[in-house]
């Protein structure tokens, strides 16, 4: 009766000392908090500020100024090897930044974590979207920084939040997350950020 007992409360105390896992530090799943809005501050090229109501509505096949930095930054190799390749193709990407980032979420996962998020264009339609990062040399001080972009057409319905709704997420190795302390997603209008 005396083991039983000894047994019993070596236990009891053994499982109530591992409560604090759940809150400590050394959790992966308490690497990354939940994400805070940030206001997005656009300028125009003499520096004056933007107003959400200056934005471009017009066709964004049209080239600009800008259209030759933003392809450029938005650029994505898609290189394709075969035994019998005679040039590498390049593939530009030219979506534009979706409107608002609604929701960042850091799923952690054994080998690294999932980066998802949930943005909202303008209008239905939207397709083709992705996570591109701003540097692609890793993070700057600590943040990995990425645009929410997506192909929006302009002449769909604005339509109900629900069926404007865009997601997409990234992988990030642990050998990635070594070096980051903080991942922010940019759109529009705002930017989401999430930090360890």
């Amino acid at each position: 009766m005396r083991v039983l007992l000894s047994v019993m409360l070596i236990s009891s105390m053994t499982l109530t000392a591992c409560s604090g896992w759940r809150d400590s530090g050394a959790n992966p799943r308490n690497w990354f908090g939940n994400s805070r809005s940030t206001p997005i501050v656009n300028t125009t090229n003499t520096g004056e500020r933007r107003s959400p109501s200056d934005r471009q509505t017009g066709n964004p096949l049209i080239d600009d100024q800008n259209a030759e930095l933003i392809v450029r930054r938005n650029a994505s190799s898609a290189q394709k090897a075969g035994i019998f390749r005679r040039r590498a193709k390049v593939e530009i990407y030219d979506g534009s930044l979706v409107d608002q980032v609604t929701s960042l979420v850091v799923e952690p996962l054994p080998t690294g974590a999932i980066v998802r998020v949930t943005g909202l264009p303008q209008r239905e339609g939207a397709f083709d979207v992705r996570l591109l990062p701003i540097n692609e040399d890793g993070p700057i001080n600590g943040v990995m920084e990425y645009t929410l972009n997506a192909y929006q057409p302009i002449e769909t319905p604005v339509g109900a939040q629900s069926t404007r709704e865009v997601r997409v997420g990234a992988f990030l190795s642990n050998n990635d997350l070594e070096e980051i302390n903080e991942i922010r997603v940019r759109g529009e209008l705002n930017a989401l950020s999430s930090r360890r």
